[in-house]
C-alpha cells in the first residue's frame, strides 16, 4: 500500500509542475482526455484515489490526518461526478478546460505540487 501512496504523490508532483511549467500544453492534453460527454466515467479516477488515500491513512498511522483528508476531498469530488447532473459536471469541466484564467490553473498547480511533495516527505 506504501508503493501506491508513493505513486500518487509522485503523479502529484509531476501533474503539480506541469500545471505550473506548461500550463497551456497540459491544459491542452488534460483537455483531450477527460473532457468527454460521458461524465460519469470519470468520477471512477477520483474515487479510486481517495479509496487508495484512505486505506493507505489506516496502514501508515504516521500520514493518518493527511491522507485521510485527502481521501476524503478525492473521493467526495467522485461522488460528486458521479451523482451531479451531467450537464453540471460537463460545465464544471468546461468552465476549468476553457474558461479558467492561467493563473488560477497555475494556482492549482502549486497547490497539488504541495500536496504531492507533502505526502511524499510524511511517506519517508
Amino acid at each position: 500500500m506504501k508503493i501506491l501512496l508513493y505513486v500518487v504523490a509522485l503523479l502529484w508532483i509531476i501533474s503539480g509542475t506541469l500545471l505550473i511549467v506548461f500550463t497551456e500544453k497540459t491544459r491542452a492534453i488534460l483537455k483531450k482526455m477527460f473532457l468527454t460527454e460521458k461524465v460519469k466515467w470519470l468520477a471512477t479516477f477520483p474515487l479510486i484515489f481517495g479509496v487508495v488515500l484512505i486505506i493507505g491513512a489506516f496502514l501508515n498511522r504516521e500520514i493518518f490526518w493527511l491522507a485521510f483528508i485527502l481521501g476524503l476531498l478525492a473521493t467526495s469530488k467522485g461522488l460528486y461526478f458521479y451523482m451531479a447532473p451531467s450537464q453540471q459536471a460537463k460545465a464544471l469541466l468546461e468552465w476549468w478546460f476553457l474558461k479558467a484564467k492561467p493563473e488560477t490553473v497555475r494556482l492549482f498547480g502549486l497547490i497539488t505540487f504541495v500536496l504531492g511533495v507533502a505526502l511524499f516527505s510524511y511517506l519517508r
